[in-house]
């Protein structure tokens, strides 16, 4: 099938129209990148390590075998299936905030191969509890053939703590979050402003309770310029020469020394 009509199949199957609207608009996009990925990286930041370190040493070093473990454990699979991509860098921040925070649920948008999905779901094995709940747009440019691959470093032993849920985030994130009260969210899907703030806005609506949000791809455009949550912190972590954002609440940042 012509690539870009498997593209606009798919964004129809899924009614995934914002990421339609990033991929053809892709020269705009990248001159905004540009320019937005030095605003946020001239920004002050954070040096993740340094803070985990200060705030619980023993997790700390845990974090740093564990940061070993990953990148043994990501030698066993082919991630040309859906489009060869290594994965984040920041799998270390993602395995200590699941430590640190213990939650019963976690929310994480954006699967792929699994990267943050085995970091987290490692980290609840050692908690020894909490479930995972994804949700993933399979690769637009991708046949229902190769989808199997979503998640696949996510091993058989991790499987029943781990819920995965296939479509757009406007699809599936209001019934995810109406059912659920999450403590810890992970937003690394939508790659445009809107369809950031979407998935901010609909986890804080329909939450109970106060979440951690972590962001990923915020030098993509200006949406951490804009981004305003009432009685939340906006906080910005380096890790291995990444940054990541994160929505903190105010009665939780004294707790996190931030």
């Amino acid at each position: 099938m012509n690539k870009k009509f498997l593209i606009l199949f798919n964004s129809l199957r899924f009614r995934s129209f914002s990421f339609l609207r990033y991929v053809f608009f892709k020269k705009r996009r990248i001159r905004i990148k540009t320019e937005a990925t030095k605003y946020f990286y001239n920004l002050p930041a954070i040096e993740f390590d340094n803070w985990a370190e200060s705030l619980d040493k023993k997790l700390y070093l845990e974090m740093k075998k564990f940061q070993i473990t990953f990148q043994d454990h990501e030698k066993l699979f082919d991630f040309s299936p859906l489009g060869g991509a290594r994965g984040l860098d920041q799998f270390g921040a993602l395995y200590f905030f699941t430590r640190i925070v213990k939650p019963k649920l976690i929310l994480e948008t954006g699967v792929a191969n699994g990267y943050s999905s085995f970091s987290f779901l490692s980290a609840m094995n050692m908690n020894k509890f909490g479930k995972l709940i994804s949700n993933d747009l399979p690769p637009l440019n991708i046949e229902k053939e190769k989808w199997k691959f979503i998640g696949q470093m996510v091993p058989n032993e991790f499987q029943e703590n781990w819920a995965l849920h296939l479509g757009s985030d406007r699809n599936n994130l209001k019934k995810l979050c109406k059912k659920n009260n999450f403590e810890l969210a992970h937003f690394d899907s939508d790659k445009t402003s809107s369809g950031k703030m979407f998935c901010i806005n609909t986890l804080l609506k329909h939450n109970e309770i106060n979440p951690i949000i972590l962001i990923d791809n915020c030098a993509d455009d200006f949406f951490w310029k804009s981004l305003h949550v009432s009685n939340y912190h906006k906080v910005i972590f380096e890790q291995s020469n990444k940054r990541f954002g994160a929505l903190i609440h105010s009665n939780s940042i004294a707790e996190y020394h931030l």
